[in-house]
């Protein structure tokens, strides 16, 4: 059985209000960043959460679907009502945008 400790979390880190190295450490999880990686292998149940600081927030509202990123991509997902394996990666997640 495989020890889920891997939190995915959109990088670049320095973005982050919080010291995002430092809670990853303080969980034991070992951190990666989401957006070079489709694979959530090993993803912890309940990553922690990390607070965008102010000027990358209103940069990061994303409104394509494609361009979001995975946590973003699913929260979308899950309001359109489009049904989905939670560990499913981006690249099976992009292919359930409903076409317009």
């Amino acid at each position: 059985m495989s020890k889920q400790n891997v939190w995915y979390l959109p990088g670049p880190f320095h973005r982050y209000e919080d010291d995002v190295k430092a809670i990853a450490k303080k969980n034991d999880l070992i951190i990666i960043d989401g957006n070079v990686t489709p694979d959530r292998d090993d993803e912890t149940e309940h990553p922690p959460k990390a607070k965008l600081k102010p000027e990358y927030a209103e940069a990061e509202a994303e409104t394509e679907p494609a361009k979001m990123g995975v946590a973003e991509l699913r929260e979308w997902l899950t309001a359109q009502g489009v049904e989905f394996d939670p560990k499913a990666p981006k690249v099976d997640l992009i292919k359930l945008i409903p076409a317009e």
